[in-house]
C-alpha cells in the first residue's frame, strides 16, 4: 500500500499537492514480502524510499533482474543487516504550470534533518529543520548561523 502523493489540507495555506512540504511528499508505504525477516515484520523504517523504488523492489521479490538503465533500489536491501549505503538525500522538483497562476515552480535537497526549498518564479529559498520543525513553520534561511549549510545544499 502506498499512494504517489500526499495532500494539503490547508497547511501552509495551500490546497492541492504540488508543493515540496512534508504534507505533499512525505507518504505512507506499506509491504508485505517474503524477504523480510521475521524480526523486522511490522516495524517501521525512516530511511528514504522514492518512487523509482518501487518497480524495483517489485522486480527483486519476483526475482528478475533489474535492468541498468533503472534508477530505483529494492528496498528489501533496508532490511538486512549492516550498512546497505541507502541514501541520506533526495531532490525534488515540480515545474510551474504555465496555464496557471496558482502552481509555481519548486525544488527541494531533503535530508533527514534539513530541508532546502526553492521557489524560482519568486527568487525565494526556505531552509527548515526537519527534526526540530517537522510541521516546516520556522524558516531559518536567515540564520547566519547556518549560513554554511545553506551555500552547500544550495
Amino acid at each position: 500500500f502506498t499512494t504517489d502523493n500526499g495532500m494539503y489540507m490547508s497547511e501552509h495555506g495551500l490546497a492541492g499537492k504540488w508543493y515540496p512540504h512534508q504534507e505533499s511528499i512525505r507518504v505512507p508505504m506499506i509491504i508485505r514480502d517474503p524477504r523480510i525477516p521475521p524480526e523486522k515484520v511490522g516495524t517501521i523504517n525512516e530511511d528514504f524510499t522514492l518512487n523509482i523504488d518501487l518497480a524495483s523492489t517489485i522486480l527483486g521479490a519476483a526475482n528478475i533482474p533489474q535492468p541498468d538503465v533503472m534508477q530505483g533500489r529494492d528496498i528489501a536491501d533496508l532490511y538486512q543487516p549492516g550498512d546497505v549505503g541507502w541514501r541520506d538525500e533526495f531532490f525534488y522538483e515540480h515545474p510551474v504550470h504555465l496555464h496557471t497562476t496558482v502552481i509555481p515552480a519548486s525544488t527541494a535537497l531533503v535530508r533527514k534533518k534539513y530541508k532546502f526549498m526553492t521557489w524560482p518564479d519568486y527568487g525565494l529559498e526556505q531552509l527548515f529543520d526537519l527534526e526540530a520543525d517537522p510541521y516546516e513553520l520556522d524558516d531559518m534561511i536567515n540564520n547566519t548561523k547556518l549560513a554554511d549549510l545553506v551555500k552547500e545544499m544550495r
